[in-house]
Protein backbone atom coordinates (compact mmCIF):
# COMPACT_ATOMS: atom_id res chain seq x y z
CA UNK A 1 0.00 0.00 0.00
CA UNK A 2 3.10 2.13 0.70
CA UNK A 3 3.58 1.90 -2.97
CA UNK A 4 0.38 3.01 -3.88
CA UNK A 5 0.59 5.89 -1.85
CA UNK A 6 3.77 7.65 -3.11
CA UNK A 7 2.77 7.01 -6.86
CA UNK A 8 -1.10 7.75 -6.15
CA UNK A 9 0.42 11.41 -4.23
CA UNK A 10 3.34 11.83 -6.65
CA UNK A 11 0.69 11.64 -9.84
CA UNK A 12 -1.77 14.19 -8.40
CA UNK A 13 0.75 16.36 -7.07
CA UNK A 14 1.07 18.61 -10.55
CA UNK A 15 -2.81 18.86 -10.22
CA UNK A 16 -3.25 19.70 -6.21
CA UNK A 17 -0.82 22.83 -6.37
CA UNK A 18 -0.23 24.99 -3.21
CA UNK A 19 -2.39 24.73 -0.53
CA UNK A 20 -2.60 26.76 2.73
CA UNK A 21 0.59 24.90 3.70
CA UNK A 22 2.42 25.83 0.60
CA UNK A 23 4.86 22.52 -0.25
CA UNK A 24 3.26 20.17 2.38
CA UNK A 25 3.00 17.31 -0.08
CA UNK A 26 6.48 17.40 -1.51
CA UNK A 27 8.52 17.98 2.06
CA UNK A 28 5.49 14.49 2.36
CA UNK A 29 6.77 12.85 -0.50
CA UNK A 30 10.62 13.33 -0.08
CA UNK A 31 10.05 12.03 3.46
CA UNK A 32 8.64 9.18 2.24
CA UNK A 33 10.94 8.17 -0.61
CA UNK A 34 13.37 6.10 1.23
CA UNK A 35 10.50 4.38 2.65
CA UNK A 36 9.11 3.52 -0.38
CA UNK A 37 12.11 2.38 -1.69
CA UNK A 38 12.75 -0.11 1.39
CA UNK A 39 9.02 -1.35 0.68
CA UNK A 40 9.77 -1.82 -2.71
CA UNK A 41 12.58 -4.16 -1.67
CA UNK A 42 10.39 -5.91 0.52
CA UNK A 43 8.09 -6.56 -2.25
CA UNK A 44 11.13 -8.23 -4.32
CA UNK A 45 12.08 -10.32 -0.89
CA UNK A 46 9.14 -12.02 -1.69
CA UNK A 47 10.13 -14.40 -4.31
CA UNK A 48 10.06 -17.74 -2.60
CA UNK A 49 6.40 -17.09 -2.52
CA UNK A 50 4.55 -18.11 -6.08
CA UNK A 51 1.38 -17.23 -4.57
CA UNK A 52 2.28 -13.70 -3.30
CA UNK A 53 4.06 -12.99 -6.68
CA UNK A 54 0.72 -14.60 -8.87
CA UNK A 55 -1.68 -12.03 -7.01
CA UNK A 56 0.94 -9.02 -6.76
CA UNK A 57 1.43 -9.47 -11.08
CA UNK A 58 -2.07 -7.57 -10.98
CA UNK A 59 -1.63 -5.09 -8.49
CA UNK A 60 0.85 -3.26 -10.44
CA UNK A 61 -1.28 -2.60 -13.32
CA UNK A 62 -2.83 0.37 -11.87
CA UNK A 63 0.90 1.70 -10.52
CA UNK A 64 1.62 1.04 -14.43
CA UNK A 65 -1.14 3.39 -15.75
CA UNK A 66 0.03 6.38 -12.83
CA UNK A 67 3.27 6.60 -14.15
CA UNK A 68 3.28 8.70 -16.61
CA UNK A 69 1.18 11.20 -14.73
CA UNK A 70 3.76 10.79 -11.44
CA UNK A 71 6.86 11.56 -13.97
CA UNK A 72 5.04 14.46 -15.31
CA UNK A 73 5.02 15.77 -11.55
CA UNK A 74 8.40 15.25 -11.33
CA UNK A 75 8.95 17.21 -14.76
CA UNK A 76 7.13 20.20 -13.84
CA UNK A 77 8.91 20.35 -10.43
CA UNK A 78 12.04 19.74 -12.24
CA UNK A 79 11.00 22.28 -14.08
CA UNK A 80 10.19 25.35 -11.99
CA UNK A 81 12.86 24.46 -9.47
CA UNK A 82 15.72 23.33 -11.28
CA UNK A 83 15.95 24.86 -14.35
CA UNK A 84 13.74 28.11 -13.41
CA UNK A 85 15.64 28.59 -10.09
CA UNK A 86 12.03 28.97 -8.22
CA UNK A 87 10.98 27.83 -5.24
CA UNK A 88 7.77 25.76 -4.95
CA UNK A 89 4.36 27.54 -4.00
CA UNK A 90 6.74 31.02 -4.08
CA UNK A 91 9.09 32.90 -6.04
CA UNK A 92 11.89 32.75 -3.15
CA UNK A 93 15.50 31.19 -3.78
CA UNK A 94 14.53 27.42 -3.94
CA UNK A 95 15.64 25.31 -0.52
CA UNK A 96 18.57 22.96 -1.24
CA UNK A 97 15.32 20.14 -0.21
CA UNK A 98 13.70 21.44 -3.26
CA UNK A 99 16.58 21.26 -5.43
CA UNK A 100 16.91 17.49 -4.50
CA UNK A 101 12.82 17.09 -4.68
CA UNK A 102 12.99 15.80 -8.36
CA UNK A 103 15.70 13.90 -8.77
CA UNK A 104 14.77 11.81 -5.76
CA UNK A 105 11.92 10.87 -6.73
CA UNK A 106 12.73 10.19 -10.37
CA UNK A 107 15.09 8.00 -8.22
CA UNK A 108 12.37 5.95 -6.40
CA UNK A 109 10.25 5.76 -9.17
CA UNK A 110 12.64 4.15 -11.32
CA UNK A 111 13.54 1.97 -8.33
CA UNK A 112 9.53 1.09 -7.92
CA UNK A 113 9.19 0.67 -11.57
CA UNK A 114 12.22 -1.68 -12.09
CA UNK A 115 11.34 -4.06 -8.93
CA UNK A 116 7.39 -4.11 -9.98
CA UNK A 117 8.61 -5.09 -13.78
CA UNK A 118 11.36 -8.04 -12.00
CA UNK A 119 8.32 -9.42 -9.86
CA UNK A 120 5.94 -9.68 -12.87
CA UNK A 121 8.60 -11.32 -14.58
CA UNK A 122 9.42 -13.91 -11.75
CA UNK A 123 5.28 -14.22 -11.52
CA UNK A 124 5.23 -15.38 -15.53
CA UNK A 125 7.97 -17.39 -15.61
CA UNK A 126 7.01 -19.02 -12.25
CA UNK A 127 3.34 -19.67 -13.67
CA UNK A 128 4.95 -20.83 -17.33
CA UNK A 129 7.16 -23.27 -14.94
CA UNK A 130 4.08 -24.66 -12.49
CA UNK A 131 2.35 -25.00 -15.95
CA UNK A 132 5.18 -27.05 -17.67
CA UNK A 133 5.39 -29.06 -14.33
CA UNK A 134 1.99 -30.08 -14.61
CA UNK A 135 1.52 -30.97 -17.97
CA UNK A 136 4.67 -33.26 -17.26
CA UNK A 137 2.89 -35.49 -14.74
CA UNK A 138 -0.26 -35.62 -17.17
Amino acid sequence: MMLYAHVLWLAATHAIGCGPDLDEMHRLLLGLAPFTCGFAFLLRMTRPFNEIHSMLRWLGAPLALLLPLALFSIWVVFKEVNLDSSSICSSDVPATWQQLWAPVQLITVCLVTYLVMRVWRTARLDARERAGEMEQSN
